[in-house]
């Protein structure tokens, strides 16, 4: 394993605020994060233990009736004792089962998001909305610190990506992307900042834009490192129909691929992820 995370909400959202444990994890889910793992029940069942063996962290999601605005987190172990009805079983509990009959659980944390109305409606109250928007985003940058932990304690190398391009808003945004991913990233404005760069950091894969202080920078930036036997795969940023325009012959660029602007960054993280799986 290498740190995967299980998120697990549970709640009635049939009970208003209560259904903020499924709600957090409604919206992990829909983010696709890697390495996540989300699901989400009215309650806690037996049946979620051999998942926890499964992971190294794990994150139970409820609603609390008192907990400190906007939410609280704690470290939970397994129980010693077991106490459960056939309709609810504590986290601790799961914990013990899956200790039990499953092999021992990652570390386990109880994360409880403030609520104040649980009568029979629908729909969070506008103070529990509050709260879980803040518990989204602590979760999200939990998980990052996470993820970067289990990569420096594996030894894990980051790979590292190369931007070139002379818009800092678009550099800036394949920074936010690449980073959130696990990449180590690097920067050039130009063509010629971009080869002495490249040639200090050796980076594992290289996006370079197409049109920057001349109108075929790019293509003159991917011939060079051809020609200086760079062994990473080299990417083109192109706007639409620049490809089409300047007649770019891909291979004899010794480009790996061309992404048209604006960028898919599910497409990006993809494809560099799938080229440099193996290397």
């Amino acid at each position: 394993m290498s740190g995967r995370i299980f998120v697990l909400g549970y709640g009635n959202p049939g009970r208003q605020d209560d259904g903020l444990g499924p709600a957090l994890a409604g919206r992990l889910d829909a983010m696709a994060l890697p390495d996540v793992t989300v699901d989400a029940d009215y309650q806690l069942n037996i049946e979620d233990a051999p998942a926890l063996a499964e992971h190294d962290t794990v994150v139970f999601v409820d609603a609390s009736v008192d907990a400190p605005e906007p939410f609280t987190l704690s470290r939970i172990r397994p129980a010693s004792e077991i106490a459960f009805t056939s309709h609810s079983v504590s986290a601790e509990s799961i914990l013990a089962i899956c200790e039990d009959h499953f092999g021992p659980p990652g570390e386990a944390w109880l994360l409880g998001i403030r609520g104040y109305q649980f009568e029979m409606a629908e729909g969070l109250t506008p103070e529990a909305a509050r709260n879980l928007d803040e518990a989204v985003a602590f979760v999200q940058l939990l998980i990052r610190a996470w993820k970067e932990k289990a990569m420096e304690s594996s030894g894990a190398h980051k790979k590292t990506i190369l931007t070139i391009d002379d818009d800092p808003d678009i550099r800036a945004a394949l920074r936010i992307v690449l980073e959130a991913e696990g990449f180590s990233v690097g920067e050039a404005s130009n063509g010629e900042e971009g080869l002495k760069v490249a040639e200090r950091i050796q980076p594992d894969a290289i996006i370079v834009d197409l049109m920057m202080e001349n109108v075929d920078s790019g293509s003159v930036v991917a011939k060079k490192l051809k020609e200086s036997a760079y062994a990473g795969p080299v990417y083109m940023l192109s706007s639409a129909g620049d490809t089409v325009r300047y007649n770019l012959d891909a291979r004899d660029l010794g480009l790996a691929g061309i992404f048209q602007k604006p960028i898919d960054p599910k497409t990006l993280v993809a494809t560099l992820k799938a080229k440099l799986k193996n290397k």
